[in-house]
């Protein structure tokens, strides 16, 4: 006859093996909700909402009366979102759309008509871009740097008021380039960026010239990354 209590014995080594495999499934899924989900591809993305400062860096900045193509263009800020999606543990693509508005010049001049009239420079840009991030160190670190490049189509705009007269606006797209490096904290990240921004246009000269203009810029901003 078989012995009852061989039979016992199978049975609660079942039990106990299937109540380790149980356990070690869930400190597995413990563990991987703990980790660093944003450096895992290829499915996890982010929303980064950004923010900083510009400064000029090419001729957009010089004198507006002793230069022909400067607007005397000042620090300004700068406002963009990306969209994020990780291609690999180290890097990332991302398109994304940056306003870029430089500090407006304002003074008082004689236009020609024998009089001092007030007036106001405007200079911005729009950029979208698509932007590439490599991460350096180990993935889950509390810190990484990072290397940052793109592409972009950037949409300069030029606005100026005087006194007794209505605004003049103009545009002009030029493709351009921006590369930088920053560091992330956990969800939050700090990037310089240089972006060469320039192009031939008569648009902007009171007399119609083509004229080649620098609005090279230099941005540092801090930026938000949203994800699962």
């Amino acid at each position: 006859m078989r012995n009852p209590g061989n039979g016992t014995a199978t049975v609660a080594s079942l039990v106990l093996l299937a109540a380790l495999i149980s356990s070690t499934t869930q400190a597995k899924v413990v563990l991987e909700s703990r980790g660093p989900k944003h450096h895992r591809a290829p499915s996890e993305h982010e929303l980064v909402l950004e923010g900083g400062l510009v400064q000029p860096a090419g001729d957009v900045g010089d004198d507006f009366w002793t230069t022909s193509t400067g607007f005397d263009a000042g620090a300004g800020w700068e406002l963009g979102v990306r969209v994020r999606q990780f291609a690999g543990r180290d890097f990332s693509v991302a398109p994304s759309i940056h306003w870029v508005t430089f500090g407006a010049a304002d003074g008082v001049g004689d236009f020609g008509t024998g009089d001092n009239l007030g007036y106001r420079l405007q200079t911005s840009t729009v950029r979208y871009g698509l932007d590439m991030q490599k991460y350096l160190g180990e993935p889950g670190g509390a810190t990484r740097p990072f290397v940052t490049g793109g592409l972009a189509l950037l949409h300069n705009r030029y606005r100026d008021e005087l006194e007794g007269s209505y605004p003049f606006e103009a545009t002009v797209n030029t493709p351009g380039l921006s590369l930088g490096a920053g560091l992330r904290l956990g969800n939050l990240e700090f990037t310089g960026e240089y972006t060469w921004n320039r192009f031939t246009t008569g648009n902007l000269d009171p007399d119609g010239r083509d004229l080649d203009y620098n609005w090279d810029y230099l941005s540092v901003r801090v930026g938000v990354a949203l994800g699962r």
